[in-house]
């Protein structure tokens, strides 16, 4: 039997990542208006979880799209868009192989979530059914952490840290994430495929290459402020990604390659 997951647990998901994310949608808003996408332009947000950044996003009047592949965090983000009167559509469907409707103007994708996916395959089926969903020429803005080196085991999170909302406290820890709710205590694991991906900025971008989807644009390391906690600046950019975290603007080529290994 598969292991329960913090993604098979909305609640607990929301809490755990439910520190003030307005930071990370002001450099998602800033650095979508400095790739060329209009203002208020249809946007998806890959793996959206419980959408905590695409709210604050839809409310500065983007049309976001939030996409995730359990009903359960679908259903909680629709509940809760509906709740606070905030405009934003959902879908459910595997980010490996889903289809839009109309392209998107640009496509983002929080808290590493591209390192869910373990596989060359899986990577590159991604990077194309993103691409397959963007305008020629729009962007796919991605946060990721690389390594130095693949000689140890990637952490899923180097960081321990706890959240409390209403007397539920959820933590954080590299091998699993611990719950207290109402005296009941659980753990969980952070997916039924082990830790994330890892990569070097090397194999990142060979990757990148070999889906013939989308090009680097720039990379924007992580910044930490006097209070600890990090953020990303539109200003401070390089061609090419270095180790640690950082967001990642890939470009979607003009005409993909489906043949480029």
């Amino acid at each position: 039997m598969a292991p329960d997951t913090i993604y098979d647990h909305p609640l607990y998901y929301d809490i755990l990542f439910g520190w003030d994310r307005s930071r990370e949608a002001d450099f998602y808003h800033a650095v979508l208006l400095r790739s060329g996408v209009a203002a208020g332009e249809r946007i998806l947000e890959v793996a959206c979880g419980t959408g905590q950044v695409g709210l604050r996003l839809a409310r500065r009047g983007w049309k976001v799209t939030g996409l995730d592949v359990r009903p359960a965090m679908i259903a909680f983000l629709r509940e809760r868009a509906a709740m606070e009167s905030v405009p934003i559509d959902a879908l459910c469907a595997d980010m490996m192989a889903f289809e839009a409707a109309s392209p998107f103007a640009a496509a983002y994708n929080p808290m590493s979530s591209f390192r869910l996916l373990e596989r060359d395959a899986g990577v590159d089926a991604h990077l194309r059914s993103v691409a397959a969903a963007l305008r020629p020429g729009a962007v796919y803005v991605l946060d990721i952490e690389l390594s130095a080196s693949l000689e140890q085991p990637a952490p899923t999170t180097s960081e321990s840290w706890e959240m409390t909302r209403e007397g539920t406290t959820v933590r954080a820890e590299n091998e699993a994430v611990h719950v207290s709710d109402g005296g009941v205590e659980r753990v969980l694991a952070w997916g039924r495929e082990g830790h994330l991906r890892a990569y070097t900025p090397a194999s990142f971008a060979r990757r990148i290459a070999a889906s013939g989807a989308f090009q680097i644009a720039s990379w924007h390391p992580e910044w930490r402020g006097a209070d600890g906690v990090g953020e990303f600046r539109v200003e401070s950019e390089a061609r090419s990604p270095g180790a640690g975290r950082g967001i990642v603007v890939l470009r979607r080529r003009e005409q993909p390659n489906p043949l480029s290994r």
